[in-house]
């Protein structure tokens, strides 16, 4: 199984996503902060910005249990501190790539250098995200819904609801195309047949290594369907605690603004402010720039202006993305540079056995 992704596109991901982000960023503070308003970055309550920082570090935590439990059922052995360091190499990878695509096959390929088979690798990494995704879909309708059993008022202002729809058709129709792939992974290996054995692919592709590549196509969906029946068939009670633990997850990830916007001195509208958070989640998860950056910040700033001071719009994106998405960028990063020497340096070694 070769290596998702190379340090030549990584650099350029990296340094395309912080551009992007801090010129975004820079935008919003110009437009929003006058002057002394930038006092606001060292007026904040520093304890609430270290506990909002500790709910990222216990999200990821989380996901690597989900990576461990899953890995678990299917007789492998996986450390938390080994799954820990696959759940930071991936959140990094998403961070820097466009639509978050490069996180999950890099946890597919990290998980394989673990003695895992290609087809279990991805079903772990699959119904993780699925799981996932469908906790954070129902925790964004969740919201309106306890607004209506309460029989209070959910009104959110005329562009919130434009971009919950937007989100909410995007969303959906991703998590459609990726549920049928992993219903019917089959239909994967007729992709990919009918993308190598073409006319135009075969000037650049050879029938024995387009054959190879079907091969190793169909092992692997194979290895998935198997280990996916097993999932549904035998280990029903790991989907569940898996499920629980995502919507732990993503609600950790809902109640991060309403820490940093107490650390600014406002109290925020509790539920209101967690939906807002959900709805950024939804919209942003597709955005095609390198870890959603400028668009996230544009989208925040957007999003929020009915529940943050205008002056304080500026600080508070910046705040809540140092939080969560720089946080991750650098201690995800470390822990792929970590752990890209150490894997090179096995398959250096296993090579070399090979050759010999």
């Amino acid at each position: 199984m070769k290596e998702p992704t190379n340090t030549r596109r990584l650099v350029r991901g990296t340094a395309g996503a912080i551009l992007l982000s801090a010129f975004a960023a820079f935008i919003v503070l110009q437009v929003t902060t006058r002057g002394e308003n930038w006092r606001s970055l060292f007026q904040v309550d520093l304890s609430q910005l270290v506990f909002a920082g500790g709910l990222v570090g216990l999200s990821w935590i989380l996901d690597a249990v989900r990576i461990q439990v899953l890995a678990a059922a299917l007789g492998g052995r996986l450390g938390l501190l080994t799954a820990l360091k696959i759940t930071l190499a991936g959140a990094f990878a998403a961070c820097v790539t466009p639509f978050d695509t490069g996180g999950e096959p890099l946890q597919v390929y990290l998980l394989h250098k673990q003695g895992f088979e290609p087809g279990e690798s991805t079903a772990i990494i699959t119904l993780k995200s699925l799981i996932s995704a469908v906790a954070r879909l129902f925790l964004v309708l969740l919201i309106p819904t306890w607004y209506l059993i309460r029989r209070r008022v959910w009104a959110l202002p005329k562009g919130l609801e434009t971009a919950l729809f937007i989100g909410l058709l995007v969303y959906v129709s991703f998590f459609g195309l990726a549920v049928f792939f992993a219903a019917y992974p089959e239909y994967i290996r007729i992709i990919m047949d009918r993308v190598l054995n073409n006319r135009f692919m075969s000037k650049f592709i050879s029938k024995s290594t387009a054959d190879t590549v079907m091969e190793h196509v169909e092992k692997g969906v194979c290895d998935f369907r198997a280990a996916l029946s097993m999932f549904l068939r035998e280990r029903r009670s790991t989907l569940i605690l898996i499920s629980l633990l995502s919507l732990i997850a993503w609600a950790i990830s809902f109640f991060i603004p309403v820490l940093i916007l107490q650390g600014l001195g406002i109290t925020p509208p509790f539920a209101e402010t967690m939906a807002i958070a959900g709805i950024f989640y939804l919209a942003a998860a597709y955005a095609p720039t390198p870890g959603s950056s400028g668009a996230a910040e544009l989208s925040l700033a957007a999003l929020f202006g009915s529940i943050v001071p205008f002056p304080l719009l500026g600080v508070f994106v910046l705040l809540w993305r140092s939080v969560t998405y720089y946080l991750t960028l650098i201690v995800g990063g470390v822990t792929l540079l970590l752990t890209y020497d150490k894997t090179r340096s096995a398959d250096e070694r296993e090579n070399e056995e090979r050759r010999d």
